[in-house]
Parts: structure tokens; sequence; C-alpha cells
């Protein structure tokens, strides 16, 4: 099949590393793939995704490309344009419909460039965004089937999402709790499906044993997440101040960026722990996973919130991650994550509740028979539920059925 792509900005700048095995699963079973960024920022981080630069069009929302081809497909086909913009005239707010809005010029140019290099089989969309609306767009124009990976704060955005579940041919979530979220706002239940992210699983030979060992001073925590609120950074340094106060000794590793960043550092050094936690910065995915497959930590640690604006986890690949390279798992009860971190594959802790993530850090630290029989179950449930061997053949094989 020829599949059409659109990412946010994949494979450029810093975020949406997690998809990269999907695609690359789907490149390697054979298929030709086009990826269109739908904001292309930065340069490519993540090394693993350089393979996709080759396969992707990198051009900004607008500019004066953008612009010629969108006049050009107006007077092409005219009556095609005006019928696919119809759906934006729905959207709830001024500020979804200026959204929605700006895609259009590049949802028309693309339109044309897929009809001149060979119109895909198949468009397929990450985000229930407005990068859906560009796919809707240029799927209508085409008329060919697209379908959508609603992931988590997007899906509680609500563009046009009625909309755009009936006109796609399927709507992927990543999750049970996203997908029961759409199932209020639509009467399409039939064209729900939940299949989750997957992750590339390691060879046990690539797996080196944890070096921490209870009576020495390198249990070693890691939490790769952006500084964002949703994530819960605050929550973990009050965590390790409380430990720091009964006299354990752990070190932590921030990695990531964020516009919360400079907030969490003057936490830590308010709490007089900049001896202990250090901020890495941006790390490349690949490099992040050679970190937690060489047994220098013995825990990953996402004390995930829900803000105040609903926006929540879906189900972290950095936990899959985690799970599949042996890592121990301490996260929350928030969002999807549950449905991942089943019973006794990771230690789950109420959201905001330092106190309890500090004592779950501390059970892990303390009782290795608990954290080997976790690391044992965590690495068998990603294996037979999260594997991209798995879930990209499913998501292929509905994709294929349109």
């Amino acid at each position: 099949m020829n599949i059409c792509f659109i990412t946010h900005n994949l494979p450029f700048g810093t975020y949406e590393a997690f998809i990269i095995p999907e695609i690359k699963y789907i490149i390697n079973s054979g298929h030709s793939v086009t990826v269109v960024p739908f904001r292309p920022e930065g340069e490519v981080v993540h090394q693993d995704s350089e393979f996709l630069v080759e396969h992707a069009i990198k051009l900004p929302l607008l500019n004066s490309r953008i612009i010629v081809g969108a006049i050009q497909e107006v007077f092409r086909n005219p009556i095609a344009v005006a019928k696919s913009l119809i759906p934006i005239r729905k959207s709830k707010n001024l500020s979804i419909f200026i959204k929605n809005l700006a895609v259009v010029p590049k949802a028309l140019w693309l339109a044309g460039y897929l009809r001149s290099t060979g119109v895909p089989d198949h468009i397929h969309v990450h985000w229930i965004n407005a990068s859906a609306t560009m796919a809707l767009i240029t799927a209508a124009i085409l008329e060919i089937p697209w379908s959508i990976t609603a992931h988590r704060g997007d899906i509680a955005v609500n563009n046009l999402i009625r909309e755009k579940i009936r006109s796609c041919s399927f709507v992927r979530c990543i999750n049970e709790n996203g997908a029961n979220e759409i199932r209020r706002l639509v009467e399409e239940w039939e064209k729900i499906h939940v299949i989750h992210m997957g992750v590339e699983l390691p060879n046990e030979t690539e797996i080196q044993p944890t070096i921490w060992k209870a009576g020495n001073r390198n249990f070693r925590i890691l939490m790769p997440a952006n500084f964002v609120e949703v994530k819960g950074h605050i929550y973990l340094v009050q965590a390790i101040q409380q430990l720091r106060s009964q006299g354990v000794a752990v070190q932590v590793d921030l990695a990531g960026e964020g516009k919360l960043k400079e907030q969490i550092q003057v936490q830590v050094r308010e709490a007089g722990l900049t001896d202990c936690i250090d901020f890495l910065g941006q790390i490349s995915h690949s490099v992040l996973l050679e970190s937690l497959f060489s047994g220098v930590y013995a825990c990953v640690v996402l004390p995930s919130i829900v803000t105040e604006k609903g926006d929540k986890e879906g189900i972290p690949v950095s936990l899959i991650e985690a799970m599949a390279a042996g890592v121990a798992v301490v996260s929350t009860v928030t969002g999807g994550i549950p449905e991942l971190c089943i019973e006794g594959t990771a230690l789950l802790v109420p959201a905001k509740d330092s106190q309890a993530l500090a004592e779950a850090l501390l059970l892990i630290i303390h009782d290795a028979s608990i954290r080997i029989s976790m690391i044992a179950l965590a690495k068998k449930r990603v294996k037979e539920q999260f594997s991209i061997d798995i879930n990209g053949s499913k998501l292929m094989e509905v994709i294929a059925n349109y």
C-alpha cells in the first residue's frame, strides 16, 4: 500500500518519538510511506528518526509554495474544495475555527502534491486536532479513505470530532479511556478501534541487569518526560525531598525540555537537592533507550496528573519502553496508565501524592523480591500486548480493510 502519514512534527524536532517504531514497522513490511509533518520545526533530534527524512516533506504551515499550490487546487477542483471545507463551519468556537482555517492552504496544497506524485491508497494522521482537519480536507478532495490516531489532550479539545469520525474510515484510540471519551461524543462506535502504541522489543542480550544493590548509594531514577504540567515533576521533587529527610540516598535524572523546566530547577535548588537531581536536557530517543538497556537505572518514575483543563496521559510510551527494558516502574493512577500497568507490573500511587510516591520508591529500594517480580511481569505484559510487531500488524490490518 501507499500511505501518507500526517504527523505534527516528526521526523523533526523533539516530540513524537513514540511514532517512530510504527512508521518503521510499516515501511519494513513493504509499504510505501510519505510523511507530511503538519508544522515541522527544528532539525532531526532523534537518531532513530533519521531514516524518515527521505520519506518526509518539510514545508511550513504557510509559505509561497503552499499558497501557490492552494490557489492552483482551488481553480483545478473548485466544487470539491468547497465541499471539503464545509465541516470547518461547525467549529465549536472562534479559536478552533481559526486553527482549522489556518490549515486550509496546506491541506489544499497537499491534495495537489499527492495527485501529482501518485495518489496514496490511504491517509493516516496522528492527533485528532488541527492535523486531522488537514487530513479531512485533503482526503475529501482526493476522495480516498483516511483514518486518525487519537491520543489524549487532543480528544479533550474536541476539534470537530463528530465531523471527522463521520468522514474518516476509522479512528484508532491508543487506550480504552480515550475510546470511551470519543464514544460519548459520537454514534459511530463501530469506527472506534483500540490499538495500543507499540515498541520495539529489545533482545535479551541487549539488556544489562541493574547494577544497583541495596546498601550502596547508586539507586538511580530516571524520569523521561518533557517539562509540562501533566507530567507532575513537582511531586517527584517533593518525594525525593522526603526520602532525603529519612536518610535515603538516590540519584535522579530528569530527561527532557519544556516551559516548566526553569520552575522545577528553582524548586530543586530551594529544596537543596541539586546534588542528587540532574537535568539532562533533551536526549535522543535512541540514546534514551540505550541508557534503559544499560542497567544504569533501577527505576523509571512518571508522577503524572490530570490538569485543571482536563489534560491527562494516554498510555505513556516511556513507561512501555522502561518495562520492556526490565526497569521497575512507579507511576500514578491517571489517564490510560492503569491500562498498561495492571496489577503486579508496576507500583501505582494516587496523583499529586508525593508521600505515597516516596513510600512506593522506598518499597522498591528495600524489597528486592517485589522489584524482581514486577520486572518479570512487566516484560511479559509488554511482550504480549505492546510490541510493535503485534500492534503495527493490527493497525495495518484495519487500514487494509478500507
